[in-house]
Protein backbone atom coordinates (compact mmCIF):
# COMPACT_ATOMS: atom_id res chain seq x y z
CA UNK A 1 0.00 0.00 0.00
CA UNK A 2 2.22 2.87 -1.22
CA UNK A 3 1.54 6.35 -1.59
CA UNK A 4 -0.04 6.55 -5.12
CA UNK A 5 0.04 10.43 -6.48
CA UNK A 6 1.07 12.13 -9.96
CA UNK A 7 4.22 11.74 -11.40
CA UNK A 8 5.69 9.09 -8.51
CA UNK A 9 7.92 7.47 -11.15
CA UNK A 10 9.47 10.67 -12.13
CA UNK A 11 9.87 12.12 -8.57
CA UNK A 12 11.36 8.71 -7.53
CA UNK A 13 13.73 8.77 -10.83
CA UNK A 14 14.66 12.55 -9.83
CA UNK A 15 15.25 11.28 -6.40
CA UNK A 16 17.72 8.23 -7.77
CA UNK A 17 19.79 10.77 -9.96
CA UNK A 18 21.09 11.98 -6.66
CA UNK A 19 22.39 9.28 -5.92
CA UNK A 20 24.38 9.39 -9.24
CA UNK A 21 26.05 13.05 -7.49
CA UNK A 22 29.31 12.27 -5.98
CA UNK A 23 29.70 13.96 -2.17
CA UNK A 24 32.55 15.60 -3.51
CA UNK A 25 30.84 18.02 -5.37
CA UNK A 26 28.63 18.90 -2.73
CA UNK A 27 31.49 20.20 -0.31
CA UNK A 28 31.75 23.30 -1.54
CA UNK A 29 27.70 24.25 -1.16
CA UNK A 30 27.60 22.95 1.72
CA UNK A 31 30.75 24.45 3.06
CA UNK A 32 29.51 27.76 2.31
CA UNK A 33 25.77 27.38 3.60
CA UNK A 34 27.51 26.51 6.69
CA UNK A 35 29.71 29.18 7.06
CA UNK A 36 26.54 31.33 6.61
CA UNK A 37 24.83 29.33 9.25
CA UNK A 38 27.53 30.05 11.51
CA UNK A 39 27.74 26.39 12.52
CA UNK A 40 30.76 25.34 10.93
CA UNK A 41 33.29 24.86 13.53
CA UNK A 42 30.49 23.23 15.59
CA UNK A 43 29.25 19.04 16.33
CA UNK A 44 26.64 20.07 14.22
CA UNK A 45 28.69 20.60 11.23
CA UNK A 46 29.80 17.59 11.54
CA UNK A 47 26.84 15.12 12.80
CA UNK A 48 23.94 16.68 10.15
CA UNK A 49 26.01 15.84 6.60
CA UNK A 50 26.94 12.02 8.20
CA UNK A 51 23.92 11.69 9.33
CA UNK A 52 21.16 12.78 6.06
CA UNK A 53 23.86 12.64 3.24
CA UNK A 54 24.79 8.81 3.67
CA UNK A 55 22.38 8.07 6.66
CA UNK A 56 18.94 7.79 6.53
CA UNK A 57 18.24 10.17 3.60
CA UNK A 58 20.08 8.75 1.13
CA UNK A 59 19.06 7.88 -2.23
CA UNK A 60 19.78 4.08 -1.59
CA UNK A 61 18.18 3.65 1.73
CA UNK A 62 15.12 4.69 0.15
CA UNK A 63 15.24 2.67 -2.96
CA UNK A 64 16.16 -0.25 -0.66
CA UNK A 65 13.14 0.67 1.39
CA UNK A 66 11.37 1.02 -1.76
CA UNK A 67 11.86 -2.32 -3.40
CA UNK A 68 11.08 -4.05 0.07
CA UNK A 69 8.03 -2.17 0.43
CA UNK A 70 6.94 -3.40 -3.37
CA UNK A 71 7.67 -7.32 -2.05
CA UNK A 72 5.11 -6.94 0.59
CA UNK A 73 1.99 -9.14 -0.71
CA UNK A 74 -0.75 -7.19 -1.86
CA UNK A 75 -3.22 -9.85 0.32
CA UNK A 76 -1.97 -7.89 3.32
CA UNK A 77 -2.79 -4.75 2.24
CA UNK A 78 -6.38 -5.98 1.61
CA UNK A 79 -6.16 -8.30 4.98
CA UNK A 80 -5.19 -4.74 6.84
CA UNK A 81 -8.28 -2.56 5.54
CA UNK A 82 -10.91 -5.50 5.89
CA UNK A 83 -9.70 -5.09 9.67
CA UNK A 84 -10.41 -1.52 9.47
CA UNK A 85 -6.47 -0.54 9.51
CA UNK A 86 -5.99 3.24 7.21
CA UNK A 87 -2.76 3.73 5.58
CA UNK A 88 -0.81 4.53 8.59
CA UNK A 89 -2.67 1.74 10.60
CA UNK A 90 -0.95 -0.59 7.92
CA UNK A 91 2.27 1.24 8.33
CA UNK A 92 2.30 0.81 11.77
CA UNK A 93 1.14 -2.27 12.75
CA UNK A 94 2.39 -4.53 9.40
CA UNK A 95 4.93 -2.76 7.16
CA UNK A 96 7.20 -1.62 9.71
CA UNK A 97 7.44 -4.89 11.64
CA UNK A 98 8.46 -6.73 8.27
CA UNK A 99 11.39 -3.57 7.44
CA UNK A 100 12.73 -3.66 11.10
CA UNK A 101 15.74 -6.25 10.01
CA UNK A 102 16.23 -3.76 6.93
CA UNK A 103 16.10 -0.66 9.39
CA UNK A 104 19.00 -2.40 11.61
CA UNK A 105 20.96 -3.15 8.59
CA UNK A 106 20.29 -0.16 7.02
CA UNK A 107 21.08 2.03 10.22
CA UNK A 108 24.33 -0.35 10.91
CA UNK A 109 25.63 0.69 7.27
CA UNK A 110 24.77 4.47 7.94
CA UNK A 111 26.82 4.05 11.39
CA UNK A 112 29.73 2.40 9.82
CA UNK A 113 29.83 5.18 7.03
CA UNK A 114 29.22 8.15 10.02
CA UNK A 115 32.27 6.53 11.86
CA UNK A 116 34.50 6.28 9.14
CA UNK A 117 34.17 9.67 7.51
CA UNK A 118 37.50 11.56 6.80
CA UNK A 119 36.76 13.92 4.15
CA UNK A 120 34.06 15.91 5.92
CA UNK A 121 35.68 16.29 9.33
CA UNK A 122 38.98 17.04 7.79
CA UNK A 123 37.99 20.08 5.64
CA UNK A 124 35.97 21.96 8.31
CA UNK A 125 37.86 21.28 11.67
CA UNK A 126 40.79 23.45 12.19
CA UNK A 127 40.41 23.38 16.02
CA UNK A 128 42.33 20.04 17.45
CA UNK A 129 39.23 19.38 19.79
CA UNK A 130 36.79 19.28 17.19
CA UNK A 131 39.05 16.29 15.33
CA UNK A 132 36.83 13.19 14.85
CA UNK A 133 38.89 9.79 15.19
CA UNK A 134 39.73 9.16 11.50
CA UNK A 135 41.23 12.70 11.92
CA UNK A 136 42.27 12.29 15.21
CA UNK A 137 44.54 9.47 13.47
CA UNK A 138 45.59 11.03 10.48
CA UNK A 139 47.16 13.65 13.07
CA UNK A 140 48.37 10.95 15.26
CA UNK A 141 50.19 9.49 12.22
CA UNK A 142 51.81 12.29 11.12
CA UNK A 143 52.83 13.39 14.10
CA UNK A 144 54.61 10.26 15.85
CA UNK A 145 55.88 8.49 12.67
CA UNK A 146 58.76 6.66 14.64
CA UNK A 147 56.37 5.00 17.10
CA UNK A 148 54.02 2.66 14.90
CA UNK A 149 52.73 1.07 18.05
CA UNK A 150 51.75 4.04 19.04
CA UNK A 151 49.56 4.22 15.89
CA UNK A 152 48.89 1.04 15.67
CA UNK A 153 46.75 1.25 19.23
CA UNK A 154 45.53 4.16 18.15
CA UNK A 155 44.25 2.16 15.14
CA UNK A 156 42.98 -0.23 17.32
CA UNK A 157 41.16 1.41 19.66
CA UNK A 158 39.19 3.21 16.38
CA UNK A 159 38.44 -0.45 15.54
CA UNK A 160 36.67 -1.86 18.51
CA UNK A 161 33.51 -0.05 18.77
CA UNK A 162 32.89 -0.95 15.01
CA UNK A 163 33.28 -4.52 15.83
CA UNK A 164 31.44 -4.52 18.76
CA UNK A 165 28.27 -3.13 16.83
CA UNK A 166 28.66 -5.87 14.38
CA UNK A 167 28.95 -8.45 16.78
CA UNK A 168 25.89 -7.42 18.39
CA UNK A 169 23.49 -6.41 15.37
CA UNK A 170 24.83 -9.31 13.62
CA UNK A 171 21.76 -11.44 13.50
CA UNK A 172 19.71 -8.25 12.05
CA UNK A 173 22.35 -7.26 9.59
CA UNK A 174 21.82 -11.28 8.24
CA UNK A 175 18.29 -10.39 8.35
CA UNK A 176 18.14 -7.52 6.61
CA UNK A 177 20.61 -9.08 4.04
CA UNK A 178 18.88 -11.97 2.94
CA UNK A 179 15.38 -10.20 3.59
CA UNK A 180 13.52 -11.23 0.80
CA UNK A 181 16.71 -13.86 -0.86
CA UNK A 182 14.64 -16.88 -0.31
CA UNK A 183 12.16 -18.02 -2.71
CA UNK A 184 9.68 -20.42 -1.33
Amino acid sequence: MLFQFPLKKVWFALLLATYMIPPQVTMIPRYVLFFNLGILETVFSIIIPATFGQGIASAIFVLIFYQFYLMIPKALDEAAQIDGLGHWGFMREVAIPLVRPTLGALGLFSFLASWNQYLWPSLITTEDDMNTLQTGLRLLASSDLDKPNLIMAGTIIAAVPILIVLVVFQKQLVRGLTAGAVKG
